[in-house]
């Protein structure tokens, strides 16, 4: 088996991972960069011979989850080649490129889709999806099997959620060891020493709603568990407002799960509209919002009316603030009171270490997803690691 990892080797997001035999090749991951520091989109150059260009050399795309940076190329792949996400991953994803100007909801509709920890054939390759936390729901990591070899490719995760604590029974259920471990490591380089659980935030996050009667929080509309704790942290005679596209997620994440978690139930999720509109003014409220003139609209109102008694949330990586034209700093301006409450997506230097325990692979750690790699090297594994550059081929 062969390993090349064509980008992520040295940088946050962008991901994508190759895995071949002499017959069989898979990619995990086809993603666009994330913006730089000043938030530019940075312009797409990766052509990938096979995959992306030339004649199909590509037996499968294996997508962890749907966030842009590991599925932001989705498009480019060539026709005829399948590709793999989860179920609900698949419906959200749909709706979101729906709603997207230049979106592509018709190629959306083409994945394939597979069930949690059952193992399905590609050619050479017998892959297990194992369901991990992390901030973009029906997420996962991929066993990967071949030639007597395993390789387990763990995508974005973390054990700071609320499914997070089930990751290492997961893994020894599904897993066990492996040869090789790919794992992402956006948090080596972080400060994690402060990072929150979801439920601790949840927990602050109540105290915000019952300090303020009208309470706008900015917040990515695919982050369901962080919509969850702030549904959930609305107090009893408050409404929780939404729109009608974040109702569709909503709708999608409750089917698939509100029988089983009630997080997931959303029961007293609304859709905002005018005829809420008094009864909003006379309750209170927790709103999600996000830029657009929609949201501008309604808040204007409360920012020029009830100033005092409203907070702003920003609960997002701050990163996002450095978008061009500045549109969620827009939607803060002129309001004078705003928090920041917020968890990352990933996993802290801990859970590496757990998780990398868990599986003791038997030749190498390759670190990606990091833009500070070596960090790994300092946190005490006795297990070797692999530092690759991009488009660096290793055998197994």
């Amino acid at each position: 088996m062969k390993i090349i990892i064509h980008r992520g080797t040295n940088q946050i997001g962008g991901c994508v991972t190759e895995i071949s035999t002499n017959d069989t090749r898979i990619f995990i991951d086809l993603g666009s960069p994330l913006p730089d520091e000043y938030g530019n989109v940075v312009m797409e150059t990766l052509s990938i011979d096979g995959l992306t260009s030339g004649v199909i050399n590509c037996d499968a795309v294996l997508f962890t989850h749907n966030h842009g940076d590991h599925i932001g190329m989705l498009s480019k792949i060539l026709p005829d080649i399948k590709f793999y996400m989860g179920k609900a991953a698949k419906d959200i994803y749909y709706i979101l490129q729906k709603r997207m100007r230049d979106g592509i909801p018709d190629i959306v509709k083409m994945a394939n889709t597979f069930e949690v920890g059952q193992k399905f054939a590609i050619r050479d390759f017998l892959i297990t999806p194992i369901a991990v936390d992390h901030s973009a729901f029906d997420a996962y990591m991929f066993l990967v099997e071949a030639e007597g070899k395993r390789i387990l490719h763990t995508g974005d995760f973390r054990m700071h959620g609320v499914r997070g604590k089930e990751l290492i029974s997961a893994l020894k259920k599904y897993v066990g060891q492996v040869d090789v471990l790919i794992t992402e490591g956006t948090m080596l380089s972080r400060n994690d020493t402060a990072t929150i659980s979801e439920d601790e935030l949840q927990n602050k996050a109540r105290n915000f709603l019952n300090a303020y009667k009208y309470v706008f929080v900015i917040c990515s509309s695919t982050n369901i568990d962080r919509i969850g704790a702030f549904h959930e942290a609305t107090p009893r005679g408050k409404y929780f407002i939404c729109d009608n596209y974040q109702n569709e997620i909503i709708n999608v994440v409750r089917g698939f799960a509100g029988e089983h978690e009630t997080l997931y139930q959303f029961k007293k999720a609304l859709t905002y509209g005018d005829n809420l509109s008094d009864r909003m003014k006379t309750r209170g409220f927790c709103m999600i919002v996000r830029s657009g003139d929609a949201f501008h609209k309604i808040m204007k109102y409360y920012k020029e009316n009830h100033n005092d008694d409203t907070l702003i949330i920003y609960s997002m990586w701050n990163g996002h603030l450095k978008q061009e034209n500045k549109p969620l700093e827009l939607l803060m301006e002129g309001f004078k009171n705003v928090q920041f409450l917020h968890t990352s997506g990933h996993a802290t230097k801990q859970t590496i270490i757990d998780v990398c325990n868990s599986v003791s692979p038997r030749q190498a750690i390759i670190p990606i997803h990091s833009d500070n790699p070596q960090i790994l090297g300092s946190l005490g594994l006795k297990f070797n690691i692999k530092y690759l550059s991009d488009g660096e081929p290793y055998n197994l």
